[in-house]
């Protein structure tokens, strides 16, 4: 098997253009963990390398629960690389793409606590300071299903804060999102704060609870799909949506970002004062019989020898 330092690499799951992305297993204690690691086979490219090295760094000091942390920075035979944590389970985009194939309803209840332990996350990362206690302005600007990981055991992890860093002082130079996912000011390229990840996660939100996007980009090209985000051309919530909860969802997709909640906690406090607020007690383990039951077969083949449920290891 080969090896990375202390690290012996499992599988190959992901290549992109700067990096490559491996399951490895930490030899010192067994836990299975991601490493992230500039591509051996591509010429060194100053910019590209800061890029990664700025995305390793915000990793390391996303040390919450609800975000995917980083536990280490090396080199290895001249090569930098990354080591994360090791998400056992699904994306959101997955499983909501499965729920709707199989037209299952996801409860209220799911849908707020996963939307809850997203908005914890967030919250820690947007108010995270530098060694002087100074804020970092930390934006995502892509918070959609796809950075969204549920694992089997039920617990919700956001991914790629550091791949989307952005600052509240920093200018649009271009535009960083998923489309029907996209705040009316990143659609008209204004400066970015936290506030534009509520957005997101209310699309999130009426995502879990409708059964379908909150925009529908079907169809159009870049110029209409921006045009409908510049103005939160939304559907509506529909009429099923108990009340206070409705309100949660409406507010967080106001096409002015003042009337929104403004933070991460606020929208939190909100939730849990709706009709079905979050219960850690207890849904973690029905969600986690639903994404079990819906990844059956993906489930069992990413069993590794030795550590069946990763979740259970030392790191939780």
């Amino acid at each position: 098997m080969p090896r990375l330092g202390p690290y012996d690499l499992i599988d190959r799951f992901a290549i992109g253009g700067v990096a490559e992305i491996y399951r490895a297993r930490d030899t010192r204690n067994g836990d299975v963990v991601v490493i992230k690691r500039m591509r051996p086979d591509r010429p060194f490219d100053p910019e590209l390398h800061a890029g990664f090295l700025r995305e390793m760094q915000v990793a390391l000091k996303a040390q919450h629960k609800n975000l995917i942390r980083g536990y280490e920075l090396g080199t290895f035979n001249n090569i930098d690389f990354g080591v994360l944590e090791y998400v056992d389970g699904q994306d959101l985009e997955s499983i909501l793409d499965r729920v709707r194939r199989q037209k299952i309803q996801v409860p209220l209840s799911f849908a707020t606590f996963i939307v809850n332990e997203i908005l914890e996350g967030l919250d820690f990362a947007h108010k995270l300071t530098d060694p002087r206690g100074a804020p970092l302005g930390l934006v995502h600007r892509d918070i959609a299903p796809k950075n969204i990981f549920v694992r089997y055991d039920g617990a919700v992890r956001v991914a790629d804060f550091g791949l989307s860093l952005a600052t509240s002082q920093e200018a649009a130079d271009e535009i960083v999102g998923t489309p029907g996912y996209l705040a009316p000011e990143q659609a008209r390229g204004e400066p970015l704060d936290a506030r534009c990840d509520i957005f997101a996660v209310g699309c999130i939100l009426y995502d879990l609870i409708a059964g379908q996007r909150a925009f529908d980009c079907v169809g159009l090209d870049d110029t209409q799909m921006l045009r409908m985000h510049a103005l939160a051309k939304h559907r509506p919530v529909p009429s099923s949506v108990p009340a206070r909860l409705r309100i949660v969802i409406e507010n967080a997709l106001s096409l002015n970002r003042d009337d929104r909640c403004t933070s991460a906690a606020d929208m939190r406090r909100a939730l849990h004062m709706s009709e079905h607020p979050p219960d850690s007690a207890h849904t973690p383990l029905g969600i986690a019989t639903l994404v079990r039951r819906l990844f059956d077969v993906e489930f069992k083949a990413s069993r590794l020898p030795g550590n069946p449920l990763t979740f259970l290891s030392g790191r939780s």
